[in-house]
């Protein structure tokens, strides 16, 4: 019995490890085992923020400009096509890497609580 558990649990890491690679890829710009994804994500979201103000100033002094020239309404289509999608893009794109994070986070929990429960039962069988 206590080969078999060994087996489950070596196969169970081969798995894992080929959908740990499906993750770092699919993570993309969080690296695993570097340092805590919580972290990672703090600091990207500190760059979104960053990425919504500087552009959002930008497009305020825009439409601040063709408001002195009377065209507000040419201001506003200006900062709707160059600043709205920079803004819009960089937030969807934190949220999808926040998503994905937390997705391989539950991943790697079910992982752990597998591993635990098979050398619990190589444990087991072998006091028996």
């Amino acid at each position: 019995m206590n080969a078999d558990a060994s087996k489950d649990l070596a196969e169970l890491e081969t798995r894992w490890r080929v959908r740990e690679r499906n993750w770092a890829r699919k993570l993309g710009r969080l690296r695993l085992g570097v340092e805590p994804l919580e972290e990672q994500l703090t600091r990207y979201r500190r760059t979104t923020w960053a990425l919504a103000v500087v552009p959002g100033i930008i497009a305020l002094m825009f439409l601040t400009l063709f408001t002195v020239f009377g065209r507000p309404d040419i201001g506003f289509v200006v900062i709707l096509i160059l600043f709205v999608p920079m803004i819009l893009f960089a937030w969807l794109g934190y949220a999808r890497l926040k998503r994905r994070a937390a997705a391989y986070l539950a991943d790697r929990a079910r992982f752990e609580e597998e591993k635990k429960r098979l050398l619990d039962a190589s444990v087991q069988s072998t006091t028996s």
